[in-house]
C-alpha cells in the first residue's frame, strides 16, 4: 500500500510526463503498435501506400460508388480488405514459424479475421442495397413500367452479387 506522500508524489510525477508537442506525438502515435489489426491508421510503416492506392481505386472502378455515402461504403470496404489482409499475413508467419493454435493470441487474431470479414460483407451488403435502390429509382424516372423496374433491380443485385463472388481474390488476396 503507497502511503499519502508516495501518492502525492506520484501525482506530480504524472503532470511532468508526456509528450506535448505534435511532432512529439507524431513520433510515438504507432509505438505501441504490435501487429495494428486495431490500429486508427489504414497503412502502417512498412506498408506499401501504392498497393493500398491501387486496391482503392480498383474497388472505386469495380463497385462505382455514387454519392458520400456509397464512397464511405466503398471506404470501408477498402480499409476492411487491407487489415484482413495484415491478419492474414500475420497468420501465415505464425504457421511458418509453428505456431500453436491454442494460444490465446491465436485465437484473438482469428476474431480479428472473423469480425473483418463481417465487416466487408456488411459493407458489400448496404452498398448492394444502395445501388440498387439508386438504380430503382433511375429506372422509375426513366420508364414507370413497374415489372421493368424491378426485373432491372434484380439484374443488379445479380450482377453485383457475381462480381464480389468472382473477385472474392480483391479481399482475400495476400500478396
Amino acid at each position: 500500500m503507497a502511503t499519502e506522500k508516495q501518492i502525492q508524489a506520484n501525482r506530480l510525477n504524472a503532470l511532468k510526463g508526456g509528450v506535448k508537442t505534435e511532432k512529439g506525438k507524431a513520433a510515438v502515435r504507432l509505438n505501441a503498435v504490435s501487429h495494428g489489426l486495431l490500429s486508427k491508421e489504414v497503412l502502417l510503416p512498412g506498408e506499401d501506400g501504392c498497393r493500398l492506392a491501387a486496391l482503392r481505386n480498383q474497388y472505386l472502378v469495380e463497385l462505382q460508388p455514387e454519392g458520400e455515402l456509397e464512397n464511405l461504403l466503398v471506404e470501408r470496404i477498402v480499409s476492411s480488405s487491407w487489415r484482413l489482409r495484415r491478419a492474414l499475413r500475420i497468420e501465415k508467419t505464425r504457421t511458418k514459424s509453428g505456431g500453436d493454435y491454442r494460444y490465446r493470441s491465436w485465437q484473438q487474431c482469428m476474431r480479428y479475421e472473423t469480425a473483418l470479414e463481417h465487416q466487408i460483407y456488411k459493407a458489400c451488403h448496404e452498398l448492394q442495397s444502395l445501388q440498387a435502390l439508386r438504380l430503382a429509382k433511375q429506372l422509375e424516372a426513366a420508364s414507370p413500367a413497374e415489372e421493368d423496374v424491378e426485373e432491372q433491380v434484380e439484374k443488379a443485385r445479380n450482377e453485383l452479387t457475381t462480381f464480389l463472388t468472382q473477385n472474392s481474390t480483391l479481399i482475400y488476396d495476400q500478396s
